[in-house]
């Protein structure tokens, strides 16, 4: 199987399927040279002019500006700079018709012209060698150079290709009707062209050079093998082919299938197969570039048809006015219905404004009468016939791309290859309907390619919201581990742990803390001290020691009783190790508070002003016993002076007083526990009032014996019966106060009893 090159190398050419051969009428324009204008007034240059991003702006209005300084810079890969047409001052930057079908204004930067010309500061070289592949590239990308065929798709992407160049071709076709400016370039600049073709060849070695042109321009063909031969270029690795004339030869992938039999796939670009085009007015522009360090700032503009008076090709600066520069021409428009179409009859537009400025991608000016180019029939129903299929050159179905088109399934377009169309026109030129297929395909291609824009954008925002997601989470993530190893050195810095300082607190609070045993004993030996030591200080203070005696028997009676309760508690199961030592503490706490009771019971019976209710009740209980007492006394001593032995009922008065207060100082202790913990308990207010009414009882009792005792020694005359009675008295009233102190003690139960159950009843 022979190789490409080897397939090259026999001179062979083929075809491609399809096309058409529309009237040329290119001898309107070709039969003059190339005319220079002279400049307008004003320029009005967009900051777009290339397929890709705009540029950012490097100028503000009243700025100065020379001939080929740059007005923008490029951002980003698919972006090309601006540069001024001429030297001037910027007048305004904001929104000017467009060179677009849809003659919607874009942003535009509006220079006025000084007349001066002058140009910015330049550095043309002689010679190749004195910049590497990179510089060369980089000063492609900085004069703006883009396709100049009509695509406009920046030079230097092509030019750094990913996989090594087999085939460079150079398409110098020009297939479409009325235009001439390719033809004319090569027949006046054939060895310029030459000159950047070497610049191509340096930059990516190709294995062969295909020069590709229509044989309907035998000057230029002429001329560029006559700059051949005088550049000492090799005739076999820069070869010129000379292709039959067929409307789209000049399309990229029409004419790499007739120049090398490859077909490019669906889907894939030249480069894939290791082949680069470059349309030879953007091959002209780049040696400028290169060789003569001037930017894309002008290029040569085909103006024809029946309605100029001047028909040719002319030098243009980009940014000139469109109806300025038809003006030149002696452009005479008819008065109603005058079309002015940029590009050839087949794919270009009509404009919407004449105010719209020349561009980089405006390679002709067409300018028919209404004889020349009808315009548009009236569109007329499909009949199925089949004839824009074939002429298709890419091998579509176009009345389906159409059906599909018209009614925006724009999947359905897709799946039918809707974006492989070139758009060439072929198929609207055959319809019979004077269908305008080509409109049709280029809305839905529009609509296809804003679809695919606003889904890039809404990934692109996706991406950035995870990757922000991500950077948040990190950071956090880095906080905590921040947090977690200041911890770590504040914990690996102190002496014990937390944990394991709580821990030692404990041990020591538990290991400071004796047995309840052990407290019981304690509690009871220094209550035993205490008594003893409160029996002395009253016999020094000459009190009577048998109080002292039985003060101290209580003491030794309530610690006796703390400890049997102790003990009760063990018995009945609850002796274990934390029970015990509550017991102590409350043990303890009792003692405590028993002694503040006391002296608070003191101070309360002197100044009757306690504020807690059971202390009051307790206290005055406590102070009438303690009075009766003394008046029992009292009474005990006059009778001893009247003839009565008072020992006895001294001793017993004295110990019932004792006894009274003692309960009345263990109820008030009892409450002061019950206040501090919790509020004070039934049970314990029903032993007060039941001491406090035994103790008045008792006590009236004494004082009814002893008055009978005096009335006695005062002269009555008692029977036989008399101290049996009065021992039946006494009997009868210590059983009714015994019998009210049951009733009221009934009484608080059944109240007790109530109070429980409506709080029950409220839970």
């Amino acid at each position: 199987m022979h190789t490409l090159i080897e397939e090259i190398d026999s001179g062979k050419l083929w075809d491609f399927p399809g096309g058409i051969h529309p009237p040329e009428n290119k001898e309107l324009s070709n039969q003059t040279p190339i005319d220079l204008l002279p400049l307008p007034e004003r320029f009005y240059v967009p900051v777009s002019q290339h397929i890709g991003q705009p540029g950012s702006l490097l100028v503000k209005i009243g700025d100065q500006v020379k001939r080929g300084q740059p007005l923008t810079q490029p951002e980003g890969m698919m972006s090309l700079p601006v540069h001024a047409p001429t030297s001037g001052t910027i007048e305004a930057i904001g929104q000017w018709d467009s060179a677009h079908p849809s003659g919607l204004p874009e942003l535009t930067i509006t220079l006025r012209a000084d007349g001066k010309d002058e140009w910015c500061q330049r550095r043309p070289i002689s010679s190749l060698e004195q910049l590497s592949r990179e510089q060369i590239q980089d000063k492609i990308r900085l004069a703006g150079i883009a396709g100049l065929g009509g695509a406009t798709f920046p030079s230097h992407i092509k030019l750094a290709p990913a996989k090594p160049v087999e085939v460079l071709l150079i398409n110098a076709a020009e297939c479409e009707p009325y235009i001439t400016a390719d033809d004319t370039l090569m027949r006046e600049f054939a060895a310029e062209i030459i000159q950047g073709i070497r610049v191509l060849d340096t930059l990516l070695t190709p294995k062969r050079i295909l020069f590709g042109i229509e044989d309907n321009k035998p000057q230029a063909i002429a001329a560029i093998e006559q700059a051949i031969r005088n550049s000492g270029y090799d005739a076999n690795h820069l070869q010129v082919r000379v292709i039959p004339t067929k409307y789209p030869s000049g399309s990229e992938k029409q004419l790499i299938q007739v120049l090398t039999g490859r077909e490019v796939p669906s889907g894939k670009i030249p480069a894939e197969l290791g082949m680069v085009m470059q349309n030879v007015g953007s091959v002209f522009a780049i040696k400028r570039a290169i060789f003569n360090d001037e930017p894309l700032i002008e290029r040569v503009v085909t103006v024809t048809g029946e309605r100029t008076k001047q028909p040719g090709n002319y030098w243009v600066r980009l940014g000139t006015p469109i109806d300025w520069l038809l003006e030149q021409t002696r452009f005479k428009p008819q008065l109603f219905g005058q079309k002015v179409i940029m590009g050839g009859p087949m794919m270009g537009f009509t404009l919407p404004s004449l105010k719209a400025p020349v561009i980089k991608s405006t390679n002709c000016l067409l300018l028919p009468s209404k004889k020349e180019l009808p315009g548009n029939a009236r569109e007329l129903a499909c009949i199925r016939c089949g004839e824009c299929a074939k002429a298709c050159p890419a091998q579509l179905q176009p009345q389906e791309l159409y059906w599909h088109a018209r009614a925006q399934e724009l999947d359905k377009a897709q799946a039918q290859n809707l974006l492989d169309c070139i758009e060439c026109g072929a198929c609207a030129y055959v319809c019979p309907s004077d269908i305008p297929l080509v409109q049709y395909y280029r809305i839905a291609k529009s609509a296809i390619r804003h679809d695919q824009q606003k889904q890039q954008k809404a990934e692109a925002a996706k991406i950035r919201f995870e990757a922000r997601q991500a950077r948040l989470e990190a950071e956090k993530q880095e906080r905590e581990n921040r947090h977690k190893a200041a911890s770590a050195r504040r914990r690996s810095s102190a002496p014990t742990p937390d944990s394991d300082a709580v821990q030692a607190a404990l041990a020591r609070i538990k290991k400071a803390k004796p047995s309840a045993e052990g407290e019981q004993d304690m509690a009871a030996l220094r209550a035993q001290r205490k008594a003893e030591a409160r029996a002395a200080k009253a016999q020094k203070a000459g009190e009577d020691p048998k109080k002292a005696a039985v003060a101290a028997a209580i003491a030794r009676a309530k610690a006796k009783q703390a400890q049997a309760k102790g003990d009760t508690s063990a018995d009945n199961g609850a002796a274990l190790p934390e029970d015990r030592r509550k017991a102590a503490v409350a043990a303890a706490i009792a003692k405590a508070k028993a002694k503040l009771a006391q002296a608070q019971g003191d101070t309360s019976a002197d100044n009757g002003a306690d504020p807690t209710e059971d202390r009051r009740k307790a206290a005055v209980a406590a102070a009438i016993a303690k009075a009766k007492a003394k008046q029992a006394q009292a009474k005990g001593d006059t009778s001893a002076d009247n003839g009565a032995d008072p020992t006895e009922d001294r001793r017993k008065a004295a110990v019932a007083a004792a006894i009274a207060k003692a309960k009345a100082k263990q109820v008030q202790a009892k409450g002061d526990t019950s206040a501090d913990n919790e509020p004070a308990p039934t049970e314990d207010r029903r032993k007060a009032a039941v001491a406090a009414a035994i103790a008045k009882a008792k006590a009236k009792a004494k004082q009814a014996a002893e008055k009978d005792d005096a009335s006695a020694d005062n002269g009555a005359a008692p029977t036989e019966a008399a101290p049996a009675a009065d021992a039946n008295a006494r009997k009868a009233a210590v059983a009714r106060a015994i019998a009210k102190a049951k009733a009221k003690q009934a009484a608080a139960k059944e109240h007790t009893q109530r109070d429980a159950a409506q709080k029950t009843d409220d839970q």
